[in-house]
């Protein structure tokens, strides 16, 4: 089974749809993300994602085909054909970083110590309706297929691959990561861009290391995950919290921010962060013209732009968007990924795809800092991956949060009706909300605990424009229908309880 691929489709033009899709698929083979002998998504998939008839589809294959670009083999599935692209090897990679001096302080890597541990540790209780964000449903997770895949990597594991590995990490999960970025969220990355991680928080901890002097600045999405604005602070980064509506990061504002923020830091901006797939917290798409505009910004400013793709696998409402860094033809955005969410957190495995330039000084903090991620568990992602198992699994589990997120909006109507408004409902793994309410949230919360129900005050994401009604952050993947409907009615039970008691 082949990967998802991002294709969009407009009905209200005069072209037909066959023709919308053709196209778009011969100008990916042209540029180079869809590359000889793989395989695109069979006509039944593609026609749901679409939503449009198999029929259309299969007429948009067919003339591919006849064109020469595709080979559609009976029982096999839909592969590019070998003469299709024009330029379609890893070895055309034209380094266009224009701002690499300004990036990295590899000189002084080496005499940076090991950070000591912040002591912050994640406790959940054993609550029966838990609406902690970030977490998969366990229960729908394939298993048995991921222990065959550990089992395949182990069977073929070798003295060599067994030892200390190149700190950039497998090739072959490297190379099946370059795939599927360049399907299904349109970069051209190749392998040699591509570094393993142990996750998004530890790239987020080498490139601050690489990128920051003490008190230059670093523009954050305001509001934002506060281990984000430690991880900055940690390394002398001064963290310029910029306001987010619905359209994004308000790149218009970033100058505002900054010169409030300009007595405790004189230094040059270095570093810009956003989240444009599903904004944490609130869950909003950063559109086309803010993206431009935040590429503008940072081309201008000689900064560089870490974009979070933070749960862009699950959009139920609209069509996806591609990456920020399928837009930047000049070398300034590094792309964070992490597998944690769309498998499992214990994984442990994410990976940057670097402008050239800064491969080398990442790796030289890699290596001194953890040498490698864990080798087998690589493999046998590179095979999950590989064998279309980890397709399939994004799409069962898109149709299924998709059920659970309706159901919670449901939920949430039901007991708060106009009173709850809520934000990022069309994408991710969990909902921001807030309620017309005279009770405070930490109260709300301690109550809703006494009866069962755990849920998340979100006002600590918030820097410089704290929120002024109750705020929460609620998860909801991996509960059950029942579970998120039950929940939400002790929560409203806390809510109306807390309530009265101010009143009396």
């Amino acid at each position: 089974m082949s990967q998802e691929l991002l294709i969009s489709i407009d009905k209200s033009l005069p072209s037909p749809l066959s023709r919308q899709i053709s196209e778009q698929i011969q100008n990916y083979i042209i540029r180079g993300f869809l590359r000889r002998g793989e395989s695109i998504p069979p006509t039944r998939l593609l026609a749901e994602q679409l939503q449009v008839s198999r029929t259309v589809v299969l007429e948009a294959y067919e003339q591919l085909q006849a064109e020469g670009y595709v080979e559609m083999r009976r029982g096999a599935g839909t592969f590019i054909a070998d003469l299709a692209a024009g330029i379609n090897t890893d070895e055309d990679i034209i380094d266009t970083d224009k701002h690499a001096a300004v990036f990295t302080r590899a000189p002084s890597v080496l005499s940076i110590g090991n950070p000591s541990a912040s002591g912050l540790v994640e406790i959940t209780n054993t609550v029966p309706y838990d609406f902690r964000h970030g977490v998969p449903a366990w229960d729908a997770f394939p298993m048995d297929k991921w222990q065959k895949a550990l089992m395949h990597s182990c069977r073929k594991a070798t003295p060599e691959t067994l030892t200390y590995g190149p700190a950039e990490g497998s090739l072959a999960l490297r190379e099946e990561i370059a795939r599927l970025v360049r399907s299904t969220r349109c970069i051209p990355a190749v392998p040699e861009q591509i570094v393993i991680t142990a996750g998004a928080t530890q790239t987020l901890d080498i490139l601050s290391r690489l990128c920051l002097q003490e008190g230059e600045q670093v523009v954050v999405e305001d509001p934002a995950h506060t281990v984000l604005r430690e991880i900055f602070s940690f390394s002398g980064g001064t963290v310029i919290p910029v306001p987010v509506d619905q359209e994004g990061l308000c790149v218009d504002r970033i100058e505002q921010s900054i010169a409030r923020h300009r007595k405790n830091s004189a230094g040059k901006t270095k570093l810009l962060y956003v989240t444009p797939s599903h904004q944490f917290p609130m869950g909003v798409t950063l559109s086309l013209n803010r993206r431009i505009e935040v590429l503008n910004w940072a081309r201008n400013n000689g900064a560089l732009v870490i974009e979070d793709d933070y749960d862009s696998e699950y959009r139920y409402v609209g069509q996806k968007m591609s990456a920020l860094a399928g837009l930047d033809s000049g070398g300034i955005v590094v792309y964070v990924g992490s597998f944690s969410k769309v498998l499992f957190p214990a994984l442990r495995i994410g990976y940057a795809i670097l402008p050239l330039s800064l491969v080398k000084p990442f790796l030289a903090v890699k290596w001194i800092t953890d040498r490698m991620s864990p080798t087998l568990e690589q493999e046998a992602l590179a095979e999950f991956i590989r064998s279309g198992q980890y397709a399939k699994h994004v799409n069962q589990m898109g149709k299924l949060y998709s059920v659970r997120r309706a159901c919670l909006v449901s939920a949430l109507n039901e007991e708060f009706g106009k009173r709850v408004c809520y934000f990022g409902d069309e994408a991710g793994l969990h909902l921001l909300i807030q309620l017309d309410t005279a009770a405070d949230e930490e109260t709300i919360a301690g109550i809703a605990i006494q009866y069962g129900t755990k849920i998340y005050p979100a006002s600590q994401y918030f820097s410089d424009h704290k929120p002024n009604r109750a705020t929460f952050l609620l998860g909801y993947s991996n509960l059950s229908e029942t579970q998120i409907r039950k929940g939400i009615r002790q929560m409203a039970r806390a809510e109306a309880e807390v309530t009265r008691e101010k009143r009396v």
